[in-house]
């Protein structure tokens, strides 16, 4: 495999992890507002909160390393790095290692709202707290119950459960709350909770926009969501309602248009044949890969055109080959763009 390749299937497989962390975080936010009462079951919210800022924390840091070195770490030299952060489960630890980072980048401590969200990391007790949650819940804590099932005596580990509960009810402290039930109580309590997470995960976003440059930019779309986040929207989980993309209504590019033929007059070319790639996921035994200028990448299927990036779509407002019918089901094609890339000069410099 060619370094094109394989940075490629890198910048899926990053792509992959960051949209991971993000379901796993939002997940655990719903599963938590849906909670009747605090001391109700949440082994769900705990391991869907702790994988997911463990996998977001993770994944920043490898951009981090790549950001600063050129390239990804080796297999063995990033997991010898992670072992450090109690063995790649240290929650806490992985987020300290970014807040030492953060401290030398001018970008996040000069821009207001960013130096505002690094002092809620480093000096916001409630979610300082929950990061020591979920940091003991990752590292000895998520069997629990099981290993509570097989002792013959008390467990003597401390409860990670009950201290979950004790985060959210402690957001009700010093409060007056004579005027709620105890339900109105609990739903005070659980928002202040979902509150907390998520102004903690809208600062920990900005390393994908303030403090990686564009190759943080490039990632971020799936924690937009956070980022964004008003004030006045916190606690409300309006990003996990359904949503219509523009894009949803884009149609292919068909062949016997103006558009086309501009295509063709101007752009570089390539045909790939079924032949030459034994995983070919198509029904039509050839496809023409395009290079637009200055950074557009098209494929005609059949006798329509698809975009090949999300930069392409936007701009010619159509949607990306994975909306062809002639692609079989779950299939892919990586080397599409790899080939349509290889038509770019400035690619190959």
């Amino acid at each position: 495999m060619n370094d094109l390749g394989k940075n490629l299937r890198k910048v899926v497989a990053v792509t992959e992890e960051v949209e991971a962390s993000f379901r796993f975080i939002e997940t655990g936010l719903v599963n938590l507002r849906s909670t009747k009462f605090v001391g109700a079951n949440n082994h769900v919210t705990l391991q869907l909160l702790a994988a997911g800022f463990e996998r977001l924390l993770k994944i920043l840091l490898l951009l981090k390393h790549k950001h600063l070195q050129g390239k990804f770490p080796e297999l063995a030299n990033a997991r010898k790095h992670f072992s450090a952060y109690r063995n790649g489960h240290g929650i806490k630890e992985l987020l300290n290692d970014l807040l030492a980072y953060a401290d030398g980048i001018p970008l996040m401590q000069d821009v207001p709202m960013v130096a505002d969200d690094m002092a809620y990391l480093k000096d916001d007790q409630p979610f300082s707290n929950l990061l020591r949650i979920l940091t003991e819940f990752a590292v000895s804590q998520r069997y629990f119950y099981t290993d509570t099932i097989v002792l013959d005596n008390f467990n003597p580990a401390v409860n990670p459960f009950e201290l979950f509960s004790d985060f959210i009810y402690d957001f009700n402290e010093s409060i007056d709350l004579s005027g709620l039930t105890y339900e109105q109580e609990d739903e005070r309590a659980i928002k202040q909770a979902i509150i907390c997470i998520e102004k903690g995960v809208r600062a920990i976003s900005r390393f994908f926009t303030h403090g990686l440059d564009d190759l943080g930019r490039q990632y971020y779309g799936d924690f937009s969501s956070f980022i964004l986040l008003k004030e006045e929207d916190l606690g409300s989980l309006k990003y996990t309602e359904p949503k219509v993309s523009a894009s949803d209504k884009y149609l292919p590019m068909p062949v016997l248009t103006a558009a086309y033929l501009t295509l063709k007059l101007t752009a570089a070319s390539q045909t790939i044949y079924a032949g030459d790639h034994p995983d070919w996921p198509f029904s039509v035994p050839s496809i023409k890969v395009y290079f637009a200028k200055s950074m557009f990448y098209l494929a005609q299927i059949g006798n329509e055109v698809f975009a090949l990036t999300g930069a392409t779509s936007t701009h010619y407002q159509i949607p990306t080959y994975f909306k062809s019918p002639h692609l079989r089901p779950k299939g892919y094609a990586l080397y599409l763009l790899e080939i349509a890339q290889k038509l770019n000069p400035d690619q190959m410099r």
